[in-house]
This record gives structure tokens, sequence and C-alpha cells, in this order.
């Protein structure tokens, strides 16, 4: 059964668009129609955002419920940040969109994402206009929306691609010819969508999605040595300093630093760079100049 992403910023009109969608399918056709969302969950709060743990256990929720839903013969519209910078791992390389792609590959169906494109001040007004125990807190909105990447129809992830203009009732007042739309009134591509997802052709598993990749002896070497040289300094520069001092480490930009946040004992920090070197040999990367940045971001999210 089809998969549809939808995608967009926080408080860019997704639910809103979502229902619309969910109505006219239920209607067009005999589908079973199901949304999976952040809601779903039973104790899904803004707050997850706060902490990268809750964080990663949401989506994984998200793609679980994804799979369960298109192997039992649903057409699933998963309504979601969607986004693809994430503070942990599983989220670094590949992005959040690129899992959701997989699965779909994995069950053999036709799959589309719908970007809900809202710009910072009506996203910020949207939010405003929620109930208290939906908005974003501006902290978490302003982190979201950085770490928040724009669908490219160039990636085959992402691939159909739709994308529609959202405002809010503040736009018209300042501009009557402004091109957004409000999410409830919105002009949506609903044949196109019809045509893409019932109608098209289904994707297939090909050999990226289940092979692992060939790591060479030269990558091993050189993410062992990178990492250890940049725990050893996080270990000595942890004497003397204080909570939120920066610390600059090998192979590191000025602008890459690791926060200290806390005392770290030597076997602690030996534990997260296994767990790192332990994943990027599963998922090696093809510039080894990042491998210093990645477990610096790594160890500032653990």
């Amino acid at each position: 059964m089809p998969l549809l992403v939808i995608t967009g910023a926080p408080a860019s009109g997704k639910s809103t668009i979502t229902k619309r969608i969910y109505d006219y399918f239920c209607e067009k056709s005999d589908l079973t129609v199901t949304i999976v969302s952040d809601e779903d969950s039973g104790n899904f709060t803004r707050a997850i955002y706060e902490d990268p743990r809750n964080e990663r256990q949401q989506r994984d929720f998200l793609r679980s419920e994804v799979q369960r839903y298109l192997s039992g013969n649903s057409f699933v519209i998963c309504d979601s940040l969607n986004y693809l910078k994430g503070k942990f791992l599983s989220v670094m390389f590949f992005g959040f969109r690129y899992e959701l792609y997989c699965v779909a590959k994995l069950v053999k169906t036709t799959y589309a994402v719908l970007f809900c494109k809202a710009d910072e001040e009506t996203v910020r007004r949207l939010n405003a206009e929620k109930e208290l125990a939906e908005r974003y807190d501006e902290k978490i909105l302003n982190e979201l929306r950085a770490r928040f990447e724009v669908p490219q129809a160039k990636n085959r992830w992402e691939f159909p691609l739709f994308e529609v203009e959202i405002g809010d009732e503040q736009c018209f007042r300042n501009d009557g010819d402004n091109k957004q739309s409000l999410a409830k009134s919105v002009i949506l591509p609903f044949d196109d969508l019809f045509s893409c997802l019932i109608k098209g052709k289904q994707l297939t598993e090909n050999l990226s999605t289940v092979i692992t990749p060939i790591i060479t002896h030269d990558f091993i070497q050189t993410l062992e040595q990178v990492t250890k040289e940049i725990t050893k300094s996080v270990f000595e520069q942890q004497n003397g300093a204080i909570v939120g001092n920066l610390f600059l480490v090998p192979h590191c930009s000025v602008s890459e630093k690791v926060i200290f946040k806390r005392q770290r004992t030597l076997a602690e920090l030996s534990r997260l760079r296994r767990q790192f070197t332990s994943y990027i040999k599963k998922h090696p990367i093809e510039d080894h100049q990042k491998i210093a940045s990645l477990f610096v971001n790594f160890l500032n999210s653990s």
C-alpha cells in the first residue's frame, strides 16, 4: 500500500494538510487510509525534542508504525516533522525521510513526499495560535527550524516531491496578492497524488538496501586514530574545566568544539568511542575528513 510522507517545519500546517488528504483518499478510493502521527505514541509532548534519546525513541516509534501499517495493507500518511538533521547518528547520515523511503522499498509500494513550505514569520504566528499543550517552546522551535533540511526532488528518497506554500490570516491582511495560502484552503495536488500513489510504479528493493558497505583498511585506521586522539584530548582537558567550557580537539576547526557538561571517566569516553566507531563501520562515509566533526557532534549529544 502507498506511503505519503508529510514534511515541514514545526507549526507549518502539516496536520491540517494531512487531514484534507486523508478525507480525499477515503472518499476517492476504497483503500484503508491510516494516519501515523507523533500523538499516536500516547506520551508524546513537544518536550521530547529537548532530549536526543527521547527524540530517537519517537522516530523509532514512527518508523515502526509506518512499517506495521504498510505491511497490513493500509495507505499510510506519515504526519510528523520528518526532518533530516538529527542529534543522533541514526539520522546524521541518511536522514529520517531516507529511512521511511527504505521502508517503502522493502514492502515494494509507491511513495511520495509532500513539503509544507512556510516562512519563519508564518511559523511563529501559527505556533502562537496553538493550544498551550501543543505549542513549541521558542528555543525548541528555533533548533528544529535550524535542523530541518528542505527536501529536494533530485534525491531519490524525496521523489516525487510535491510542495505547497502555507501562510496565515496575517499574510492576507498585509498583502492581498500573497501567493501563500491557509493550510485549510491551499490548493492541493490531489489528482497528481492519486496518480502517483495509486496508479504509479511501485518501488523495488535493490542492492543499496540489502548489502553491507565495504570498508577499507585505511578507513578503519583513520577512524580509530582520529577518535582515539579526540578521546584523549577531551579526557585531559577536563581537569580544572567548568561546565560550559569548549574544548578544541585534534582534527577539528575552531568552530567544532566539544562542550564540557560534566566529568567523564576514561572508561565512559572509551565506551562512547566504541559505540561511535561501531556505527561508522556499518555506515562508512566517503569523506574521511568528516569523521572528527561527526564524533564531536556525537559526544556533544551523548
